[in-house]
């Protein structure tokens, strides 16, 4: 890495610190149950096998055409990305750093305009037709960006291209010789590198071979430069990834042989074939970890924070009438009740069984979210009014105030509002997202809302007709799923600011301003935004993240869900290096992902 970018990297804040062997993550345990997290890179072997449930397999392989929840662990596993975030140690990510992948350094030019990429020489497409094992160079980069911008399908093109959107960043990817890229952009974008990482389908990051769609079709296979290939993907059955015996880093990821995807939709038979030694791991409900323990012994538990910036089953209101009344969440009296209405401790309590936990004699922190989800040393905390300030008071429980916020904007409105229907998506994002969607209903009607609940397909409502539509919608709806990058300024240029365009999930585009009620965005949003992304400088740009918090807890144009709860995952201890690096962006799996790096070890296999 060249000295400019370690600048650049040093005034993102750097890393997490690796003396951090001393982490302790069994701290205030006295149950006995919790197993320490270790790093046991030193000892990895190749070999073995690693199995995680499909809830639902993907609809076709091309993470470029489109974004799909049930794609993303898959694509990180063949696809590789020029640069990568740099994992926690045993804790979760800053996301504040990136570390060299398909590039071996990096440089961005005095004025930020530019970023210039020096191609990782020696590395190998998979050998498969008709790519058949190259070597990797700029040209393939060039022209996956260039794919990417001219695709008909709905990618998040318009978020990226300048072509597409003109208040997007990117104006050129170029290559000048087959060593190098450079990219281009309109102005400063300190998000920028975070965005390159991420490996979430629908997004710029994944590096596919010039060859892709001209004698390859991505949407039938993958090939890739990365750790794992893929073997075998049968409908309704499995998808099998095997190792990639040419991978370029072979001596520090991809160690596991098989990777098996089996898909079972039901939790339950999850929980069963887990219990069996059938899968590796599984994130299990905060009800059933401690019992599914003790029910199997042999299986490690570990302490997690699953920090992210884009917590699961938001709230997100629509701009459009319902029938023919006008849209209530116009009014910024009736979104700030709903804000007051959450009893966010008692959410948290039901949705991460927080109390039992501390019965059983284990540590569990809370967390609230704000207009953001929890980013370590980004996020404040509403509870401490003090550091937040005066706006906090919107997300104290307070259902009498939130009551009387109803009434003056049903007085303003004319007339009772009518039934309000609450979209969400059941079958693909898991029993904790009803469960919380459900929560978050019955708080609207303590406060007088006629809420009705709607089942969304995935496919066919979900994604083209909900998430897309920044905010043209009836009613309101549950979003979850992935943001352009976990990079905190480009959360509130993806969710807020009202010049993204067609962005998946935007809500400054299409809402209402924060004074004129007019649908424009909002004025003040905006100016912070574009602040922090000209700010390269990590505890400047903080500030500003901090200032917009405080903005929006008043505006109220989502209310995120409550919050949530230090939780507990189980594996396999034949698994080593489970949850040691939290936050690689290579593969979205479980939260704490990582999966590149696990290894397998024979002498700790279950014996059934």
């Amino acid at each position: 890495m060249t000295a400019a970018a370690a600048a650049f990297l040093a005034a993102c804040g750097g890393g997490d610190d690796e003396g951090g062997e001393t982490i302790d993550t069994t701290k205030g345990d006295t149950s006995g149950l919790i197993s320490p997290i270790e790093d046991a890179s030193k000892n990895a072997v190749v070999g073995g096998s690693f199995a995680w449930p499909n809830a639902r397999e993907p609809l076709h392989f091309d993470g470029k055409a489109q974004g799909q929840v049930q794609l993303n662990h898959h694509n990180g596993l063949a696809y590789e990305s020029l640069v990568r975030n740099k994992p926690g140690f045993k804790q979760p990510s800053s996301w504040a750093e990136v570390e060299p992948q398909l590039a071996e350094s990096f440089e961005i030019s005095p004025d930020k305009l530019s970023m210039t990429f020096k191609i990782r020489q020696g590395v190998k497409w998979h050998n498969k037709a008709p790519v058949n094992g190259r070597l990797f160079d700029a040209e393939d980069v060039v022209t996956t960006w260039k794919n990417f911008e001219e695709a008909s399908t709905p990618n998040n093109k318009g978020a990226n291209s300048n072509k597409v959107n003109p208040a997007a960043p990117v104006l050129s990817f170029e290559a000048p010789d087959s060593k190098t890229v450079v990219i281009k952009l309109k102005e400063p974008s300190s998000y920028m590198l975070q965005r390159l990482s991420s490996m979430i389908t629908g997004e710029i990051g994944s590096i596919y071979p010039k060859e892709a769609y001209k004698g390859f079709d991505p949407k039938l296979d993958q090939i890739g430069t990365g750790p794992y290939m893929l073997e075998k993907f049968t409908p309704s059955v499995s998808v099998v990834h095997k190792r990639n015996p040419d991978y370029w880093d072979a001596k520090n990821a991809g160690f596991i042989d098989t990777i098996n995807f089996p898909n079972i939709p039901e939790y339950a038979a999850q929980l069963a074939q887990l219990k069996v030694g059938a899968l590796s791991s599984l994130v299990v409900t905060p009800t059933d970890v401690v019992q599914t323990k003790k029910d199997t012994p042999a299986l490690a538990m570990y302490a997690v924070t699953l920090a992210t910036n884009n917590p699961g089953a938001s709230m997100r209101f629509g701009w459009n009438p319902i029938g023919d009344k006008k849209s209530p969440f116009l009014d910024q009296r009736v979104r700030q009740a709903l804000s007051m209405s959450f009893d966010r401790d008692a959410a948290i309590e039901v949705t991460a069984n927080v109390s039992k936990f501390k019965d059983f004699g284990l540590p569990v922190s809370t967390y609230w979210h704000t207009s953001i989800g929890y980013v370590p040393g980004v996020t404040l905390d509403p509870r401490d009014a003090k550091t937040f300030g005066e706006n906090a008071k919107y997300y104290a429980f307070n259902v009498e105030e939130a009551k009387k916020l109803i009434s003056a904007a049903k007085s303003a409105y004319g007339s009772d509002f009518p039934e309000i229907p609450a979209g969400r998506v059941n079958a693909v994002f898991g029993p904790a997202y009803t469960q919380e969607a459900e929560i978050m209903d019955q708080f609207a009607r303590d406060i007088g809302l006629n809420i009705k609940a709607l089942t969304l397909d995935y496919n066919l409502d979900y994604l083209p007709k909900y998430v897309t539509q920044q905010g043209k919608i009836s009613g309101i709806f549950y979003g979850i799923g992935a943001v352009t990058s976990p990079d905190p300024t480009d959360y509130f240029v993806w969710r807020f600011y009202s010049k993204s365009g067609a962005t998946s999930g935007s809500l400054g585009f299409g809402g209402p301003d924060g004074s004129k009620g007019d649908q424009s965005g909002d004025v003040e949003a905006d100016a912070l935004i574009e602040k922090m992304k000209a700010e390269f400088d990590a505890k400047r740009r903080n500030v500003l993240v901090a200032d917009i918090q405080r903005l929006l807890a008043k505006q109220a144009y989502a209310v995120l869900r409550p919050g949530f709860a230090d939780s507990f995952q189980l594996a396999w201890p034949a698994i080593e290096n489970y949850a040691t690096f939290q936050g690689d962006s290579r593969v979205i799996l479980g939260g704490t992902n990582g999966i590149n790096l696990y290894w397998y070890n024979s002498a700790k296999a279950h014996k059934s």
